[in-house]
């Protein structure tokens, strides 16, 4: 049976799948740079970014370049996101996945074989444009694309692969280590994510669009096929005409006025456009500005320089480290749709919190060997509270809060708000170390502890949730601080519309519009 003509849960799981493999690359091609820093054969060809054989003036000129180096990919990731803001809607999902599986491939090429650091560097940046389109689009994509009981499983299991491709990075780094004298040793990891690229490209338009999407596009007899081939039911059924009638009353309530017709996303509709663009752009900054990626892009650079383990053994451990950054993302596949968002996305923040507070205590004296070794306990538990609840949850939760009308421009934005500030990270991580060293860890702190109580205040539950309850959760809110309340005491409405005709359908739409309006 081919992709083409999967219906049901079968249909469901590929179309997660072939989203998952994007991610794959997401996580590989933001990991593959750590290892490469301090390989010998690498820094023959780039010696500009060597911070490992220098000193003084030249090591702090290096490390400039060196966070340029590795930071220019989120540049890259951050304009490919925004980039969607203006194709998202006209492509459709599918057509933006395979025009960003195209580019990264371009740029997976062009990274593989550079002999000169602007070769690199515009490698990186190609790359970067695909991915970003990746991040902005696939989840959103997926959410639409599942019903509200699977859609947090769904959607975490890209962040699981994503996670997965930076331990694929890390281990197969690790054994080209020993090919020291060739530059193979670096080459070949860089090429092989172009296998991911590849894959993405030749499935998605295979999968059906989504249904939402054809939607808002006026295509409603596209849409009911592909609820059809979701739910495994027929097109002419009741259920697919149930679904399509809240897709269209999620419309609706977004047309009630004038002002809320407005495809902006900054726009103060009854519908909450900009409340909604706040949150979702809010918890991407907060969620990179953890610190997190300090361990992912430099811990090889850590662990040498700064803890002087050996090569060998700083590549085991942080092999380690993302291994348990894996079984923890697996683990919040399995808690994301019991546990709900909410209460991962305060955790993990809770987590990052005392991670950084305490590698900021025992990293002020590196003199001291039990101290230097017992940092490597918070290392651990940073790289699980992370995964746990910021690393895909805030791309999800970006989806499922945006209103079908802005969907996404808001994504897009989120996803490119979460990439910069990942650029702003790898640009000063390591100019923050060379300067106020410890201290360093301490600005994560504070932002992580800030984190924890606007994620508290300000972010409602969507679990359970279809996208078109989480648009009425924002109609019923007069401020930013009723949404979640209302989300903790309105009743899951999702089957309401299953047992009144069309009649009473009517008569519950006007109810509503009369509330808005009031």
């Amino acid at each position: 049976m081919g992709i083409a003509t999967l219906r049901g849960r079968s249909l469901g799981l590929v179309i997660g799948l072939v989203g998952a493999v994007g991610f794959v690359l997401q996580g590989y091609d933001q990991a593959v740079a750590n290892g490469l820093l301090t390989l010998g054969s690498f820094i023959a060809v780039f010696p500009e970014i060597d911070t490992v054989n220098t000193k003084g003036s030249q090591k702090a000129h290096n490390s400039t370049i060196q966070g340029t180096t590795v930071a220019i990919y989120e540049v890259g990731c951050a304009l490919g996101a925004m980039t969607c803001v203006f194709l998202g809607d006209r492509l459709g999902r599918r057509k933006t996945i395979f025009l960003a599986g195209c580019i990264a491939l371009v740029g997976i090429i062009i990274q593989a074989s550079p002999f000169s650091l602007g070769q690199l560097i515009a490698g990186r940046v190609i790359t970067g444009l695909g991915v970003g389109g990746f991040t902005a689009t696939i989840p959103m994509y997926v959410s639409e694309s599942s019903g509200a009981e699977a859609r947090g499983r769904m959607v975490l299991l890209e962040g699981w692969f994503a996670i997965g491709g930076i331990v694929l990075a890390t281990w197969l780094e690790f054994g080209l280590y020993y090919v020291s004298d060739n530059s193979v040793s670096w080459r070949f990891p860089i090429a092989f994510q172009g296998l991911f690229a590849l894959v993405v490209v030749l499935c998605i338009l295979l999968l059906p669009e989504s249904p939402r999407w054809l939607a808002r596009s006026g295509r409603m007899e596209e849409a009911a096929e592909v609820l059809a081939r979701l739910e495994d039911v027929p097109v002419e059924s009741e259920h697919v005409a149930q679904e399509l009638e809240i897709i269209r009353q999620s419309l609706f309530m977004d047309e009630v006025d004038e002002s809320a017709v407005s495809t902006s996303p900054f726009a103060l509709t009854k519908n909450r456009h900009l409340h909604r663009t706040m949150i979702a752009v809010g918890v991407n900054i907060l969620a990179q500005m953890t610190g997190v990626n300090i361990i992912t892009f430099y811990s090889d650079t850590i662990f040498q320089s700064e803890l002087h383990y050996s090569g060998t053994l700083s590549r085991i451990i942080t092999g380690c480290l993302q291994i348990w950054q894996f079984l923890a993302a697996g683990l919040a596949v399995l808690l994301i749709d019991r546990l709900g968002r909410r209460p991962l996305l305060i955790t993990a923040a809770a987590g990052m919190t005392i991670a950084q507070t305490c590698l900021a205590g025992l990293s002020s004296d590196l003199s001291n060997k039990s101290a230097a070794g017992a940092s490597l306990l918070f290392y651990f538990m940073a790289l699980f509270c992370f995964p746990i609840g910021l690393f895909l949850v805030p791309f999800m939760y970006a989806a499922e809060i945006a209103p079908l009308r802005t969907r996404a421009k808001v994504t897009a934005m989120s996803a490119a708000a979460n990439w910069i500030f990942n650029f702003l990270l790898a640009e000063v991580t390591p100019v923050g170390f060379a300067t106020i060293q410890w201290r360093y860890y301490i600005v994560y702190a504070c932002i992580s502890a800030f984190a924890c109580g606007s994620f508290y205040l300000f972010c409602p539950e969507t679990k359970g949730r279809t996208l078109e309850e989480i648009d009425e959760i924002f109609i019923m809110s007069s401020s930013v601080f009723d949404t979640v309340r209302i989300a903790r005491e309105l009743p899951f409405q999702t089957g309401i519309l299953a047992h009144i005709d069309d009649t009473e359908k009517v008569a519950v739409r006007d109810e509503r519009v009369e509330n808005v309006s009031a």
